[in-house]
């Protein structure tokens, strides 16, 4: 029998720019502000490569390709003046837009989420981030019609030229069970709002809730940790033993300003 297991994308939320702040050598870029481009209509990602194959005895015995470049098309409801002007680079003052010959749209980094069905009807997202984009100015348009008997609404429409950073990276992606964390888990890795990792480690028999793994969190807000109806026997929150501040089955990380590394301890 195959694997009848359903995860399947169902949508697109979130389209956000960040532009360069500067690009150091053997690491990510720094980024500066947060470009929200507008709610997500489009993101379609298509890769170029360099392949090479090798044959012998009239057969071929080996093939591969490695990334060269991509592309993502994007679309959103926003056609704003100010926007596209920090997407391509042309300036922008009290409400003009002016576009230059010189102008030469800056790198960036891109992002946006997907929503993601499971069999049991629930929903993940899955975030995706693209370390260094630069908005591609053939792909600017400008489409005006007449408006006949029906509305015919024009999306803006962007298209981005995908590359690699000076970290050799081009593409970071995780799945959140809410849309907040993968929001915030894309500004951790933009560094404009700061965000932060609370890890969740079990060390013997508990509780399902919560789950293992890492959630992000942004800077200033906090966390309850449920752990249902058993209470762990020892908890430690960054190597500091805080068994006692459990209450009502829950721990909470309060106004977060780094990582946690919490540790939940079941003795047999």
């Amino acid at each position: 029998m195959g694997n009848k297991a359903v995860k399947t994308p169902l949508g697109m939320v979130s389209s956000y720019f960040f532009p360069f702040a500067s690009e150091p050598v053997g690491t990510h870029p720094v980024y500066g502000d947060k470009v929200d481009m507008g709610a997500a209509v489009k993101g379609y990602l298509s890769l170029t490569t360099a392949s090479g194959d090798i044959t012998g005895d009239d057969a071929m015995l080996l093939y591969f390709e490695q990334f060269v470049s991509g592309q993502v098309d994007v679309e959103t409801t926003l056609s704003d003046l100010e926007v596209n002007a920090k997407l391509y680079g042309h300036s922008y003052k009290a409400g003009r837009e002016t576009a230059k010959g010189e102008d030469s749209a800056p790198n960036g980094a891109y992002a946006f989420i997907e929503p993601i069905l499971k069999k049991d009807k629930t929903l993940i997202y899955r975030a995706s981030f693209f370390y260094k984009v630069t908005a591609m100015l053939s792909a600017e348009k400008q489409e005006a019609d007449t408006r006949k008997s029906d509305f015919n609404p024009k999306m803006n429409a962007v298209s981005l030229r995908v590359m690699k950073d000076n970290a050799d990276a081009w593409r970071e992606r995780q799945e959140f069970p809410t849309q907040s964390e993968a929001e915030a888990f894309i500004d951790s890795l933009a560094g404009g709002t700061a965000a932060y990792g609370v890890t969740i480690t079990h060390i013997g028999t508990g509780t399902s809730d919560p789950g293992e793994g890492t959630t992000y969190v942004t800077a200033g807000q906090s966390l309850a940790i449920d752990f249902g109806t058993k209470d762990p026997t020892a908890l430690y929150d960054n190597a500091v033993n805080v068994t006692s501040k459990l209450a009502t089955h829950k721990y909470t990380v309060s106004s977060i300003a780094a990582a946690h590394e919490i540790v939940a301890v079941w003795s047999t």
